[in-house]
């Protein structure tokens, strides 16, 4: 084990937790915990809102989809920008507000009361949903950090998922949605630094292009966005495969309803667009250098940033570059424990304990803990591939509330609660199970105009 990356490390997660005690509210209330009193300025809401998107998905399954298929891979990078930028514009000002009017904390909680749920099913299928999803979500931060673990300190696969969860409960737990936000906002800025930094030095190091068109040449790679064989339909169902997702995912809108001022969101739309627009192309650069770097190819393909660090720079150097897929990771993850120790709270302890008024901070960090330790399980094996992880979580969260939340700001036709159940349960049951009967198809796609075409169907009704 190397004591020096080791000490980076360390480093890193005594900066986050006491960034969490720094901004935990002296007086925590549901509202503070769960959403933050609405009072997180632009720029954080901007950078933790894009940090908390990405994951070590960013750091090491898009490099390595890039790595192994070339710039076709970028379609997906294309349609997260496009459908992040109309994600700003379409739903963060109006759902801020919506969600403000009724006194909202979760998108469940919003959907229950935009729809006069009396019965509470909305809040119950909603949060079942969310957290069945979560658990998935979690699991691939974990399969990232408990394979950065080992890769880096040689450290066993269990003790370093387990170490990971620890951090990150840790700090979630501690201070609540403005210290997640205060965090993500932290760790945006870190990786951002070294996403960009590590591939131009690469490409230095390497004295130019020449080496990667070389590799991509010989590993018969195309480099260019329309390759022979595929159709301009094909890049754009790819593209939006993962961009339609943006409108459904709660641990994303959750920070639209958390800033401070609905009329700010212009501002944070540039500041969070650039951002990721940086990102993402440094990501996939890291998949291009690699290809030269690396010409006969990679056993782990997905540990392609971990191995070009270890080989290039000093320990030290090497582990606060590796910190930054804890960064990607943790940014992650906390939004999702955080969110499900919410949803737990808000939306599904109360249909079964509907006279209990209180205890509703309590019950969200019994929750977060729950469902944390439920993703622990799936990560346990270490046989699943990030990507595959956060492909099937991303597309039950985008199909499910993705039609439901866009129908609830822009429809003129009132919905009621059979259209926003049949919306969720149709676009949930689609992308949870068409992965099981065709893997080869994306299932975003297909299940979100199914829970659209049935949340219309139902409206009539």
């Amino acid at each position: 084990m190397n004591i020096v990356m080791l000490f980076s490390f360390v480093c890193y997660f005594l900066i986050l937790t006491a960034i969490s005690f720094i901004v935990k509210r002296k007086k925590e209330t549901r509202q503070s915990f769960l959403i933050g009193n609405r009072s997180v300025n632009y720029w954080v809401t901007a950078i933790a809102t894009q940090a908390s998107d990405m994951g070590s998905w960013l750091f090491l399954a898009f490099p390595a989809a890039v790595y192994t298929n070339g710039l076709f891979e970028f379609w997906t990078a294309i349609g997260l920008i496009v459908f992040m930028f109309l994600n700003w514009q379409l739903i963060a000002g109006p759902l801020r507000k919506e969600t403000a009017q009724y006194n909202a904390v979760t998108i469940t909680d919003y959907l229950s009361k935009k729809y006069r749920d009396t019965s509470g099913y909305i809040g119950l299928v909603g949060s079942l949903i969310t957290l069945i999803f979560f658990t998935f979500y979690i699991a691939s931060g974990l399969v990232g950090l408990g394979r950065l673990f080992e890769a880096a300190f040689s450290l066993n696969y269990h003790v370093g998922i387990c170490l990971g969860l620890i951090t990150v409960v840790l700090y979630t737990l501690i201070g609540g949605f403005v210290a997640v936000a205060w965090c993500d906002f932290f760790q945006g800025l870190f990786l951002l630094g070294v996403i960009a930094a590590v591939p131009l030095y690469t490409l230095i190091y390497m004295g130019g292009i020449q080496p990667i068109l070389a590799a991509a040449s010989a590993r018969h790679i195309s480099l260019s966005l329309f390759p022979e064989g595929k159709s301009i339909v094909s890049a754009l169902f790819l593209a939006a495969s993962w961009g339609l997702g943006y409108f459904g995912q709660p641990h994303i809108l959750v920070n639209f309803m958390g800033i401070d001022d609905p009329d700010k969101t212009k501002q944070a739309t540039y500041v969070g667009m650039i951002w990721q627009v940086i990102v993402l192309t440094a990501s996939a650069s890291i998949g291009l250098v690699g290809m030269g770097f690396y010409p006969e190819g990679l056993a782990n393909t997905e540990l392609l940033f971990v191995d070009l660090t270890q080989t290039l720079f000093l320990p030290l150097i090497t582990g606060f570059a590796l910190c930054a897929i804890l960064a990607a990771t943790l940014s992650t993850m906390d939004s999702h424990i955080l969110v499900s120790g919410a949803t737990t709270a808000q939306d599904l302890y109360p249909f079964f304990r509907r006279e209990k008024q209180g205890g509703t901070v309590f019950i969200s960090r019994a929750g977060s803990i729950i469902v944390s330790l439920i993703a622990l399980g799936i990560a346990w094996n270490n046989h699943s591939s990030v990507y595959a992880l956060v492909n099937y979580a991303w597309s039950g969260l985008g199909a499910a509330f993705g039609p439901l939340v866009l129908l609830s700001l822009y429809s003129n036709k009132q919905g009621n609660v059979h259209s926003a159940l049949g919306g969720l349960i149709s676009g949930a049951l689609v992308a949870g199970f068409l992965p099981f009967f065709a893997p080869q198809i994306f299932p975003l796609v297909p299940a979100f105009l199914t829970s659209f075409i049935v949340n219309l169907l139902l409206r009539s009704i």
